[in-house]
């Protein structure tokens, strides 16, 4: 009865929480651009110029990063023909500028641009070409030679090439997305979960501070280690792209500076690195002091919480949810910020589970093993139900601020990566529903008949007088045990792939910031 309800409960809540995410949907419309995309450009691009133009003005979606953002111009030759004056216009900071030398010949010319959003970091290139006629009003023909710098032809054509800066990016974001949540949830199950099965079970007690231990002295550290990589290399792939995969010119001191120091997404890169310092200093008392008092453990994840509770702000500071505009940003920024909450605590808890708790129950006897999941598990559901409500909100929203028309949903790599995730999502969904209403109550089910069983059993044995069938018991207890480890093995087995589809959704989160580009401008 209180499983059903339970259930009743679950199923309005989430109704509420789509119905309340439709409604975000309808109320805020689509104001953000996906990346610093070019929207126009003078002379546009494939013009025929009949007058030599004394500038090439570009428009893009977003701000830009003056530093990082480049226009160049080449004549058929390959020559330069711009006065390597490129800048953002005085009055906007979405349009850059480049003067062209006087008198310009008729012939074909190509402008390749570099846009780096000032928000989010991301640079993108492209290129576009404009012919200037003769003066008697034919056209020189095209050399149909390369585009200096390897830039494909059509501006207007958005794609993504997937070259080597590009998948190291892929990989460097996946990793800090996924060692973000994975850290933030370990310490939500540390101050949410652990201590209240504790309380109302002592005997989970040696259990969970092997688990606490087992999270200071093996994950930790290489978890804050792999997001400190992680950080690092999100602004080496940015070097990359900008020297052309040039591995020489990425790693010069003079570009990594810049990188940092100019544009507000270099303010945020750098509030990430230091409390991923800070954190790697205070994951390293647990190593240094064995026994640390139970009111320092608690403090230390307090802070521990805090730091990634700030560090999910720096990474929504620097995302594409900075670059909303209008009245929405504020919503867009706090919409961001708890997707990422509900990620750990849905996410992060399931991944906690995977690494932390099921090794260390394997070693476990069986009726151990199934006794502390069907204790421990109830006090996480919570939490997670929490996340799903959470991302049911959010999620939804998000996408109002990126999709110009349900059609990209299916047109662009973007929409379709989106809709992927919003598949596994609901995989996602269906496996802790499974394992919560379904696999997790039999399994509770279980134990109590297997430990009826196994009284049964000891009962006869404390009085051999009454000539109980003893040999019949104890096959009793033999097929409980088996039905137990079937049960317990179900319940584990979906839990372990609960922690795969978690890592596929923070995957195809990596895949939205490298396909962003395929939006159409709005």
């Amino acid at each position: 009865m209180t499983a059903l309800l339970r259930l009743i409960i679950l199923r309005r809540r989430l109704l509420a929480a789509i119905l309340f995410a439709v409604f975000l949907a309808l109320l805020f419309p689509t104001t953000s651009q996906a990346y610093a995309v070019l929207l126009r450009s003078d002379p546009a691009e494939n013009a025929v110029l009949y007058a030599a133009p004394d500038q090439v003005h570009l428009w893009f979606s977003e701000t830009l990063n003056a530093t990082l953002s480049a226009v160049t111009v080449f004549n058929q030759a390959n020559q330069r023909v711009d006065n390597r004056d490129a800048s953002l216009a005085s009055g906007d900071a979405r349009e850059m500028d480049v003067t062209l030398a006087p008198r310009l010949p008729p012939g074909v010319y190509t402008v390749i641009w570099r846009a780096a959003s000032d928000n989010d970091g991301h640079i993108m290139q492209g290129s576009f070409l404009f012919t200037l006629a003769r003066p008697d009003g034919t056209l020189p023909p095209s050399s149909g030679g390369t585009i200096p710098g390897g830039q494909a032809q059509g501006g207007s054509v958005l794609s993504v090439q997937l070259d080597g800066p590009t998948w190291l990016t892929l990989f460097m974001i996946t990793l800090l997305d996924l060692g973000a949540v994975f850290w933030v949830g370990a310490h939500f199950w540390q101050l949410f979960v652990l201590p209240a099965a504790t309380e109302d079970h002592q005997e989970l007690s040696t259990v969970n501070q092997q688990v606490q231990r087992r999270f200071e002295r093996r994950f930790a550290l290489p978890v804050l280690l792999a997001l400190l990589l992680a950080n690092s290399g999100v602004l080496v792939g940015q070097a990359l792209t900008i020297t052309g995969g040039n591995v020489v010119s990425a790693f010069a001191p003079t570009l990594s500076g810049t990188l940092i120091t100019s544009g507000r997404f270099g303010v945020f890169w750098l509030v990430r690195e230091v409390i991923i310092v800070l954190a790697l200093r205070l994951a390293l008392y647990p190593l240094q002091f064995k026994q640390l008092p139970r009111q320092v453990n608690s403090v230390l994840a307090w802070v521990n919480l805090l730091l990634g509770l700030a560090f999910f702000m720096a990474i929504t500071m620097s995302s594409q949810a900075a670059a909303v505009s209008g009245n929405t940003v504020v919503y867009a920024l706090v919409a961001g910020w708890l997707h990422l909450v509900a990620a750990a605590l849905w996410i992060g808890g399931i991944l906690s589970i995977g690494t932390m708790y099921l090794p260390l129950l394997s070693r476990r006897p069986l009726i151990e093993r199934a006794r502390v999941l069907v204790t421990t598990l109830p006090y996480h559901s919570p939490w997670a139900i929490a996340g799903m409500i959470l991302m049911a909100v959010t999620g939804p929203f998000s996408a109002t601020t990126r999709f110009s028309s349900w059609g990209q949903l299916l047109t662009t790599l973007y929409g379709q990566v989106f809709t992927l995730k919003m598949l596994l999502v609901g995989a996602l969904l269906l496996t802790s529903a499974m394992h919560i209403f379904l696999l997790r109550p039999r399994l509770a089910k279980e134990v109590k008949k297997y430990a009826h069983a196994v009284a049964r059993v000891q009962a006869v044995q404390a009085a051999p007088e009454q000539h109980r069938p003893v040999q019949l018991l104890n096959q009793q207890v033999k097929l409980r045990e088996e039905r137990l480890a079937q049960r317990t093995g179900r319940l584990t087995g979906i839990l372990r792939f609960e922690s795969v589809l978690g890592v596929a959704v923070l995957l195809c989160a990596g895949l939205l910031n490298v396909f962003a580009g395929t939006l159409a401008p709005m």
